[in-house]
């Protein structure tokens, strides 16, 4: 495999979020806006918790690829260098080669246990689920790794969020349950940061990689 040096300045995102819509720079509506404030909201909570950090933002959103169109070296750089990979699971992004090519950059790369007691089967890819694909074939590579799931008092919101996703807690205003999904999630995404390296691995050009998504669905 080759790869590219960074360029020079570049911060690496603590995590990288992986979406397949209409691009948050060019859409209007929902979709957009649900899209932005979470990525906002979780990137205040993990800037929070993890505190400043010399050359790392908080997390990575591309807000104007579209399919067709030339990946940028800032993406190639955001998906080789992040330490937490963050697949918003919908319809959309399991039939998204982009979205099956960021999942190939990131699971090529080494994970190693910061400390004796951090579990060597990490993977550090949190699939987080954005909406309902009831009824759709998963690709084995999300069928493999477990979903977040958030620690609630309440066990009806980890409940309503594995059923209506985020973008649903947020089209019918269920607050409450949101803010607990997105703090939860950025606390299990500082957890990783903390017991893991990610050891970087930034593709030359996207051909390199693959769709992880294409295979015979069970």
């Amino acid at each position: 495999m080759s790869t590219v040096d960074a360029p020079s300045g570049a911060r690496a995102p603590l995590f990288f979020i992986s979406y397949s819509g209409a691009p948050v720079g060019r859409a209007t509506g929902q979709p957009a806006e649900h899209l932005s404030r979470f990525f906002v909201d979780l990137s205040v909570h993990v800037s929070e918790l993890v505190g400043p950090v010399t050359g790392v933002d908080a997390g990575f959103l591309d807000t104007s690829i579209a399919g067709g169109e030339q990946w940028s070296p800032e993406l190639l750089q955001a998906a080789g260098t992040c330490q937490v990979f963050v697949p918003l699971v919908s319809s959309a992004l399991i039939l998204s080669d982009w979205c099956g090519r960021e999942w190939d950059a990131f699971s090529r790369r080494r994970v190693t246990p910061r400390h004796s007691s951090a579990s060597v089967h990490e993977t550090a890819i949190v699939p987080v689920t954005w909406s309902s694909t009831s009824g759709m074939a998963l690709p084995r590579v999300l069928r493999d790794i477990q979903r977040f799931t958030p620690t609630a008092p309440d066990p009806g919101i980890a409940a309503h969020y594995q059923r209506e996703g985020v973008y649903g807690l947020l089209s019918m205003e269920w607050e409450n349950m949101y803010r607990v999904v997105v703090w939860r999630l950025a606390q299990r995404i500082v957890d990783i940061h903390r017991s893991y390296l990610v050891e970087p691995w930034v593709p030359a050009s996207v051909d390199e990689l693959c769709n992880r998504f294409v295979e015979e669905p069970q």
